[in-house]
């Protein structure tokens, strides 16, 4: 076992909410766009990892299903269902002697919160310390989504992995060089105040609507094109907005890009997403959008304070809940137990 191994290990990383420009961040979308960014705001629905040692069987526990799976490699671990993130970055970091883990994630299922990247995150920082710190915060990002690629067998971005590194809210840059990430000011409660969650309870699809819009893209469709070179213009001036510290505008940008999206793929929206979208905006609220790649999870709706009561009881009336959120600050976490 690695020297100084503590007796546990706990770490946690924030998900996040995409204001813009989400799906820009994808290889080669944004190398072929004129303006091409994604400005999201990290959020307190934690994804999280206890890893622990363990006597001589490698071991991952789903706190959320009440899981638990035992193999006796990391190897055969990552080919496991529940167990395929945690064992593939298992064998990446490669501890020296057996470790149990344990995973949790505060987000609904499937939300379009970026919550398996956050999770990922939480253990490859937790994994990183574990076996000595080799890496750098900011390498766990190329290693997360080079994991999710093995594991998906599709493209992915890297936009859901920056709010649980670095939390509070980001102009990420894709471009020739690669990708940059700018701190963006943010005035937490104002934002809170001015923009609710509601939870569709209908998952989202994340790899089968980006693979549609990525391939009509690539394929040279003109309505697609437009549309993505759109919505990155609206991220530049989402941006912008933040930067200025107006948030009116930002709520007027949050509906010009979710009319952009639409016109990406059909799926991008459905019958729940668009009856509880219409019953927020008959009950006053100024703008919405879903959360991530859309078809279902989370959206995200402005509603100016005297209004969110009722926007908020169209919500439920519609078959949607509030999910609960604040923005968070400070990314990843680890807390260690002396060994």
């Amino acid at each position: 076992m690695q020297k100084n191994v503590p007796k546990s290990l706990r770490a946690s990383a924030p998900t996040r909410i995409d204001l813009a420009g989400g799906t820009l961040d994808i290889w080669p979308v944004y190398l072929m766009l004129e303006q091409a960014a994604t400005v999201n705001v990290a959020i307190d629905l934690y994804a999280g990892a206890t890893i622990e040692p363990s006597t001589s069987t490698w071991r991952v526990t789903v706190e959320d299903g009440g899981r638990q799976i035992e193999s006796l490699s990391p190897r055969e671990l990552s080919k496991q269902t529940g167990a395929e993130i945690a064992g593939t970055l298992l064998r990446f970091f490669t501890p020296d002697e057996p470790v149990s883990v344990t995973t949790r994630s505060q987000a609904p299922s499937q939300s379009g919160l970026g919550a398996s990247s956050s999770l990922g995150i939480a253990l490859a920082g937790g994994l990183n310390e574990w076996t000595g710190s080799r890496y750098e915060p900011s390498d766990l990002i190329e290693i997360v989504k080079n994991t999710e690629v093995k594991i998906l067998g599709t493209m992915t971005g890297a936009q859901d992995h920056y709010p649980p590194v670095y939390g509070g809210a980001s102009c990420l840059w894709w471009g020739m060089s690669g990708d940059r990430r700018e701190p963006l000011p943010l005035d937490a409660s104002s934002f809170e105040d001015r923009f609710l969650l509601a939870y569709t309870h209908q998952p989202h699809h994340s790899g089968v609507n980006n693979w549609a819009v990525v391939k009509r893209f690539l394929d040279g469709d003109a309505a697609t094109r437009l549309a993505f070179e759109t919505i990155g213009a609206i991220a530049v001036q989402m941006r912008e907005a933040l930067v200025n510290g107006d948030l009116e505008r930002a709520t007027e940008l949050v509906g010009e890009e979710w009319k952009a999206r639409q016109r990406l793929a059909p799926a991008v929206s459905s019958p729940q997403v668009e009856r509880i979208l219409s019953a927020a905006l008959q009950s006053g609220a100024d703008s919405g959008k879903v959360c991530g790649a859309g078809g279902g999870g989370c959206l995200l709706i402005a509603a100016r304070p005297d209004k969110r009561a009722a926007v908020e009881d169209a919500i439920r009336a519609a078959g949607g809940s509030l999910v609960a959120f604040r923005v968070d600050t400070q990314g990843l976490q680890l807390d260690s137990a002396g060994g």
